[in-house]
Parts: structure tokens; C-alpha cells; sequence
């Protein structure tokens, strides 16, 4: 009988413990109630012990002791300090002219641990450098480019021939495709190949879902290869179409202006110009361009 009892009032007490917690009254974690469930009178005391520690505030306060006795012992010159800029961090650029070996080779050193891809263009310019050591770095730098370049061009060939028909897939193998050719790190027969892949899959995209965008991008890949035949049924037929856009009209000077046609050109930027349109900053600075020099800068 005086075990029942004990027993009734040990749940009472826990079940009130756990209301009293739920509440916010006891500060204690919840899980803990498996103790006060399981543990007779010290569970319940443990929990009480453990809310006095939440009320007081002396909770946690032996793990801060310990932080602000190890920082205490730590002299000024153990102390981590903020890291000292190398003297050598300046633009490639600028580094390749500076009459000055030991920076030129250390800042090609820091290019070639980052390999970012941002460098290609300087780096491509110091292949002709007159250190030989630079000219090294440089060239070991375009091969690793151009590897990595390669392989993931593979890996998308590959992806290509399995689902030729995928939107997703082609625009960015057309993306990555039209990054390498701008890179400069494909010349040649190479380059002349990669600008057919990528016209090829910009036409297939066309063919998809043609927006503006695509036409543009193929009608610039059309004169950046000299196919002006091409690219003048393009530009045409974009301007036509979008006879108010300043890319499409920018893209028929460009036309005009790579065929050296300045006939043609003079009478394109003064019929638009007559136009009741907003034009932009960009716009106006290029007809005031051509309007200031179009006699001397394009012969027909």
C-alpha cells in the first residue's frame, strides 16, 4: 500500500513538473523529464537544482570562464592579426610593363595558383612578353585553360549526341562554346570548327523556340566569321521586324559599317534619328558618333 502510494504521488509530481516546464515555469530542459519520470525523488531533485542554475544566471558560465582565461594568457604577439596585403597585388596588366622581372614572374605565380579564367586575356597578351620566364608561365597557363575548356566541351558533345533536342542542354553548350571563342584560346582551323558548332546550335535553337535574343547572338557570330551574306538577311529581317529596338538598329550599323558600305550607314542613322522614340545615352553617344565623323571614319 505505501508502495502504490509512493508511486501515485511520484507521477503527480512528475506530470506537475512537466506542466510547470511546458509552461516555462521550470527551467529545464524538456527531455530531462525522462529522469524525473524514472528517477524518484533525485530526478525531481536534479531538476530543481537545474532550474535554481537557469534562475541564477550561472548557467554555462564555467565554459566562459575558461574562454576568458585562454584569451587572458595570450600575449599580443601570439594574438592572430589580420593578414598583410602582398606587395605585389596589382593588375596583371600592369604588372606585364613594369620594368620590374621579380614582380612580373611573382604576380603571373599568384595568376597561375588561382586560375581564374578573368586572366585569359593578359595572359594571352604575355605570351609575347620579352621574359622568358613569363612567356612561360603564360603558355602553361593557356594550355591548362584551353584543357579545361576542352574536356568540359566533350563532356557536353557527349550530353548533345544523347539528347540532341534538349533546350536547356544546347543553350548551355551554346553558352560555354561562345565563351571559349571569345577567350582567345582557340585560333585557327580549331576556331573555324568551334564558331560552325556553336552557329549550328544557336540555328537549332532558333528552330525551337526563335527569340530576338537568339537571332542576335547568331547574326554577331555571322559577322564576327566574315558571313556577311548571312548576316545581312539577319540584320535585315531584325530590323524589320523590330524596327524601334537600339540592338536591332545597332547590329545593321555594325553590318554597314563591316562591309563599308557609308552610304548606306549615313542614310540609316539619319532616317533613325528623324524617329519620335526615346533613345538611350548609349544611343545617342553613337549616332553623335557617326554624325561627327561618318564622311571620314566610313567610305562606301
Amino acid at each position: 500500500m505505501v508502495l502504490i502510494l509512493f508511486i501515485l504521488v511520484h507521477l503527480l509530481v512528475v506530470i506537475a513538473m512537466g506542466i510547470l516546464a511546458v509552461l516555462n515555469f521550470i527551467k529545464m530542459p524538456l527531455p530531462f523529464l525522462a529522469v524525473v519520470l524514472w528517477v524518484p525523488v533525485f530526478g525531481p531533485l536534479c531538476a530543481l537544482i537545474i532550474h535554481s542554475y537557469y534562475v541564477s544566471g550561472k548557467a554555462g558560465s564555467k565554459y566562459a570562464e575558461l574562454e576568458n582565461m585562454k584569451a587572458s594568457q595570450i600575449s599580443d604577439e601570439e594574438e592572430p592579426s589580420r593578414s598583410i596585403e602582398s606587395a605585389n597585388d596589382i593588375p596583371l596588366e600592369d604588372a606585364l610593363i613594369l620594368d620590374d622581372p621579380a614582380t612580373r614572374r611573382s604576380v603571373m605565380l599568384d595568376v597561375l595558383m588561382e586560375n581564374n579564367h578573368q586572366y585569359v586575356d593578359a595572359i594571352s597578351k604575355a605570351r609575347l612578353n620579352d621574359d622568358v620566364e613569363v612567356v612561360h608561365y603564360a603558355t602553361t597557363a593557356m594550355a591548362e585553360f584551353s584543357k579545361e575548356y576542352e574536356l568540359r566541351l566533350q563532356q557536353y558533345a557527349t550530353q548533345y549526341a544523347n539528347d540532341p533536342n534538349n533546350e536547356v542542354l544546347i543553350s548551355g553548350y551554346a553558352d560555354y562554346l561562345a565563351n571559349y571563342i571569345r577567350s582567345g584560346l582557340c585560333t585557327g582551323q580549331l576556331l573555324d570548327i568551334q564558331t560552325t558548332t556553336y552557329q549550328q546550335l544557336l540555328r537549332q535553337l532558333v528552330r525551337i523556340r526563335p527569340t530576338k535574343e537568339r537571332y542576335m547572338e547568331l547574326a554577331d557570330s555571322y559577322m564576327d566569321s566574315g558571313q556577311f551574306g548571312l548576316a545581312d538577311e539577319l540584320t535585315t529581317y531584325l530590323f524589320d521586324k523590330y524596327p524601334q529596338d537600339e540592338a536591332a538598329f545597332t547590329l545593321r550599323v555594325r553590318y554597314y559599317y563591316e562591309t563599308r558600305q557609308g552610304a548606306q550607314l549615313s542614310k540609316l542613322i539619319k532616317e533613325y534619328e528623324r524617329k519620335d522614340i526615346y533613345k538611350s545615352v548609349e544611343l545617342r553617344r553613337l549616332l553623335s558618333f557617326w554624325n561627327g565623323t561618318k564622311e571620314e571614319g566610313v567610305q562606301a
